[in-house]
This record gives C-alpha cells, structure tokens and sequence, in this order.
C-alpha cells in the first residue's frame, strides 16, 4: 500500500510541476521522502525535491538538497551531475568538475556529465582535455548536436584543420545547422584571435 501511494504522491508532484505549482509539489514530494525507507528510494524523493528548488531559482537550497541526497545514497550520478552543473554556474570549477567526473565514474555513458567536463576545461584553458570529452559525448550519443558544436571548436582552438573540416563534413550530413554554426563561430573567433588574445573563455560556450 505504501508503495502504491509513493507512486500516486509522485505522479501528483510531477503534474503539479508542469503546471508551475511548485510549492504544492514540494509538499508532494516530502511525503514521498518520509514514506520511502531505502537510501536510494528516499534519494530520488530528495533530488526531485532539489529540482523544484532550481525551478524555483533557489540555486542554494537545490544544491543543499542534493548534496543531501549523495549523504543518504553516494552512488547517485545524477545528484553528482546536477551540484557540478551548479557549481559551473557559480563558476566554482574545482567543485563542478570533481562532480562531472564522479558521475561519469559511476555511470561511464551520462553524456551531459562528459559534456560539463569539458566545459569545465574549457573556462581552464585545457583544451585537450575538452577534446578527449566531447569525443566521449558524441561517441555516447552521435547525435548530441552539443557536443559536435564544442568538438569541432575545439579542434579549431587546437588548430587541428583537417580533423575540424572532416567533422563539418559529417555532421553536416544530419544537422547542417551545426555545420553552419561551426563556420561561423570558428570565422569570428579566429577575428577575436587576430585581434588580441582571447577576451574570454566562453566565446566557445553554446
């Protein structure tokens, strides 16, 4: 019976959230919190609860509650990936990229945790490093539009020609858009390097 109303409680909060009523789902979710008994099933209650708290814009209490969920149950990828995407927000990039990186160790094939990765290393200069992740993003995912716009500027940045026109080549073939964006993007910061050096890290950021 606990099980059946834990389900009906969740249902009911994420229906409370699409209709922006996030106080209401919040109470939802804390009944679910306290009827759950198992670390990782009280978790899941925790970090839904955290999303609402980001949807709310309340970026502290959203990265307390899940840090509150990794006490409870370490092992959580997306709890790990969702403080990193946090702590990037709050440009405090040790933190986000020792939580990317553990939540790509507990789960090798999150892609949007490779992907915080190697915008981390990006905002640090490290292009190489932001190269070797988004490989592993468009490997995981081929389609990841993302992670083909950061690889091919990265090669840019690293001045790997051949590699970035080979890359336009491919990914023109389902999404010309990028292909497009990539053309662009690499013309006006090859004007911005030309002119002085790079003014700001997140000119590659999309």
């Amino acid at each position: 019976m606990i099980g059946f109303t834990s389900v009906y409680l969740s249902l009911m909060a994420r229906m409370a959230v699409r209709l922006n009523c996030h106080e209401c789902a919040l109470k939802l979710y804390q009944r679910v919190e306290r009827l759950r008994s198992s670390g990782a099933r009280t978790a899941a209650a925790i970090m839904a609860q955290a999303h609402v708290w980001g949807l709310k814009g309340d970026r502290l209490r959203a990265k307390a509650e899940f840090q509150r969920a990794l006490d409870l149950s370490p092992n959580q990828a997306l709890a790990h990936f969702n403080l990193g995407w946090l702590c990037d927000q709050q440009e405090l990039l040790d933190d986000a990229r020792v939580h990317f990186e553990r939540a790509v160790t507990i789960r090798p094939a999150l892609d949007r945790a490779w992907y915080g990765i190697g915008i981390v290393a990006i905002k640090r200069g490290d292009h190489a490093r932001a190269r070797q992740a988004f490989r592993e993003v468009v490997r995981i995912d081929p389609t990841n539009k993302y992670g083909w716009y950061q690889l091919g500027m990265t090669h840019f940045v690293l001045g790997e020609t051949r590699e970035l026109i080979e890359l336009k080549e491919h990914v023109a073939r389902f999404d010309p858009a990028i292909a497009q964006m990539l053309d662009r993007d690499s013309t006006r910061l090859k004007e911005q390097l030309d002119a002085g050096p790079a003014r700001n890290a997140d000119a590659l950021a999309m």
